[in-house]
């Protein structure tokens, strides 16, 4: 699934459409409208005022109260193609035409994700905890929310009304540049613990945004260009292989159902 880093690329990518108007939209799959305080018809003549993320979820403003909101779910694309160009791929069941000679794509083979049509996008987001890069997440922040909680560090980061935007890869990252293992309880690590997982967790998310986020298979950016920070994952998906610090084998367990990728020696 899209994490932070993957929207944030897609958001950074289709910035350039902010200010072109809505000429059409095609519906082709009316199912992956989750929400639908109005019909699509009336985006028609909208201006693209803002482009933002949420969380691992992407909104487009269009006017004072008009957003269309977009969560890729495990294998959705979101990106934008000449509308001159064919579309040849497969499971697009959203279209955007653009008066700039562009026209924006949802793809999504899997329909796990789906489109928002709202007036209000507070309602979307009521629930959802802090953002990880905001001056709101810190250490005073993440002491917080783990004190004297017996859940699993990794199962504490993959809360999304705690944490927004953390998912499998970049908590298996995280965890492993703060030399923390997953499976510890929250509430058990200390001052100086915190202080590592918080500065370890901003500067994975960084890095991966400035890589335009991590490809494995269905991940494309608002280019539909594949990402580049899975040359530099250090523990996940390498299962089996040796950690390219100590040269431990990369162990892989479940934690709160999720599978984990750590290194016994490195992470305590």
């Amino acid at each position: 699934m899209p994490e932070l880093p993957e929207i944030e690329t897609i958001k950074n990518s289709l910035a350039i459409n902010i200010g072109a108007l809505i000429t059409r939209i095609e519906v082709n799959r009316s199912d992956i409208i989750r929400r639908q305080d109005f019909p699509p018809e009336e985006l028609y003549g909208q201006r693209i005022t803002d482009i933002s993320r949420r969380g691992k979820y992407l909104a487009l403003s269009l006017g004072t109260d008009h957003h269309l909101v977009v969560h890729l779910g495990m294998s959705g694309r979101f990106y934008m193609q000449p509308e001159s160009e064919a579309i040849s791929a497969p499971h697009v069941h959203f279209i955007i035409h653009l008066d700039n000679s562009f026209k924006l794509l949802y793809q999504d083979p899997r329909r796990f994700g789906g489109i928002w049509l709202c007036h209000d996008t507070k309602k979307i987001f009521a629930l959802m905890g802090v953002e990880p890069l905001s001056s709101q997440f810190n250490s005073g922040y993440l002491t917080k929310i783990s004190q004297n909680r017996k859940v699993a560090i990794k199962t504490l980061l993959l809360n999304q009304q705690l944490i927004s935007g953390i998912g499998n890869i970049y908590a298996d990252e995280s965890l492993f540049a703060a030399g923390i293992r997953g499976d510890r309880p929250a509430g058990s690590l200390t001052a100086a613990e915190i202080k590592r997982l918080h500065r370890a967790i901003v500067k994975v998310l960084k890095k991966s945004i400035e890589a335009r986020g991590t490809t494995f298979r269905d991940f494309r950016d608002g280019f539909n260009q594949s990402g580049n920070f899975q040359k530099s994952l250090q523990v996940y998906g390498k299962d089996k292989q040796c950690c390219c610090v100590c040269g431990t084998v990369i162990k892989k367990e479940q934690i709160g159902g999720r599978s984990s990728h750590f290194c016994e020696h490195c992470q305590k």
